[in-house]
């Protein structure tokens, strides 16, 4: 795989892959089969790089739409805190707000992979029809040690 196309498949990943935004800590659960197929998504556990890459990516946007570091929400992730429960709780924020940046950005990732003929229009939508319901999801997971899954 090449390397536009990684970084096209991650960023489409970011909303499904990430919401959280801890690098390193996401299980193998995040990865949903891809439209029933049987196949696994493209960050299950045979793509780790990519993975590592979209965390990267829903990390940064997640943090950056926080204000705070990548290193503190990480901090806090591993202490077992959703990202629901984070902004909410500790920072006072709406969590509506880390779901839209995320949202979008993997909107945007797939509207760009349709208009570069990557993949098409048609599996684009059905794709962005899948992903709120995805962040939605991550956002509640509690990762860390001290955190169980929701």
């Amino acid at each position: 795989m090449n390397t536009t196309m990684k970084k096209m498949v991650a960023s489409v990943a970011v909303a499904g892959a990430m919401t959280a935004g801890t690098v390193g800590l996401a299980s193998s659960a995040f990865a949903a089969d891809d439209a029933g197929s049987g196949k696994p998504a493209a960050t299950a556990a045979n793509h780790p790089r990519l993975r590592r890459v979209a965390l990267h990516r829903a990390a940064k946007i997640t943090a950056d739409t926080l204000g705070v570091s990548v290193a503190d929400l990480r901090a806090a992730l591993k202490g077992g805190q959703s990202v629901n429960e984070y902004a909410q709780d500790t920072l006072g924020k709406d969590p509506g707000a880390v779901k839209d940046a995320l949202v979008n950005a993997a909107d945007a990732a797939l509207d760009k992979a349709a208009s570069n003929g990557r993949i098409d229009q048609a599996r684009a939508d059905e794709l962005k029809t899948k992903v709120p319901a995805r962040v939605d999801k991550l956002m509640d997971h509690h990762f860390g040690q001290g955190g169980t899954a929701s």
